[in-house]
């Protein structure tokens, strides 16, 4: 481990609520030349109305502004965290798949930023953001700093987790059984109960009495529906 990478674990380590640990990966993100940060992050459920949660220290006007016009539905960096988990700079392809939004942030003096995503084994994504007002973020800059944008979003997403995630997952995590889980993994192949059955070597009652019961503590009403939810808490690994 380097001797920065010690340092900035033994800080966010310290800390003691998750303001605290915010206002450190700030000032990390100030001495590396950006005068924003923001964090965010999603659950993997539910689907219809995901639970997120973020701080930054953006302008309070467009924080306001943001909520208020549910922006994080077009929010091309949300979208983008949501579907890989690449470190990305704000570019034109980025300002072309929303140019109101965008221009609206510039507008609050977010204009050139990098987004570090992350997900984990159990569904959980985040979204760090580094953003200035000024200052095109060039290949050569960003070469440089990679490693330590990398570490910090590694930091955050842990240390947040630790106090954000009974918020974001379900009140309890369901624990299926072996049969219960290939039941479902077939599932998500798109297999029937007959097919389960044959590929199990067990009786197709014995394959819904399994379904039975891992819809029941996954809380869904049929089978597709729990097959989604396990796959997406990354019970089906």
């Amino acid at each position: 481990m380097k001797c920065w990478q010690s340092d900035q674990l033994r800080l966010v380590g310290s800390a003691s609520s998750s303001q605290e640990a915010f206002d450190l990966i700030r000032a990390e993100g100030q001495r590396l030349g950006f005068e924003y940060c923001s964090f965010g992050m999603k659950g993997p459920v539910p689907l219809v109305a995901p639970r997120v949660v973020w701080c930054s220290n953006y302008p309070i006007d467009w924080q306001r502004r943001y909520s208020e016009r549910d922006y994080i539905r077009i929010d091309p960096s949300v979208q983008q965290a949501i579907t890989s988990d690449e470190m990305f700079v704000w570019d034109e392809e980025n300002r072309a798949k929303a140019p109101e939004f965008m221009a609206d942030a510039a507008a609050h003096g977010l204009r050139y930023g990098v987004g570090v995503p992350r997900r984990d084994a159990r569904g959980m994504n985040s979204l760090l953001s580094f953003v200035r007002p000024e200052g095109d973020i060039g290949a050569e800059e960003l070469a440089t700093k990679r490693e330590r944008m990398y570490w910090l979003s590694v930091m955050c997403h842990d240390g947040m987790l630790k106090v954000w995630g009974d918020l974001l997952r379900d009140d309890a995590e369901a624990t299926l059984s072996s049969r219960e889980l290939d039941v479902l993994r077939w599932a998500c192949e798109g297999k029937t109960s007959s097919d389960i059955a044959q590929i199990m070597t067990i009786s197709e009652a014995t394959v819904n009495f399994h379904s039975r019961n891992a819809c029941a503590k996954l809380g869904t009403s049929n089978r597709t529906a729990a097959a989604v939810r396990a796959a997406l808490l990354g019970l089906l690994w």
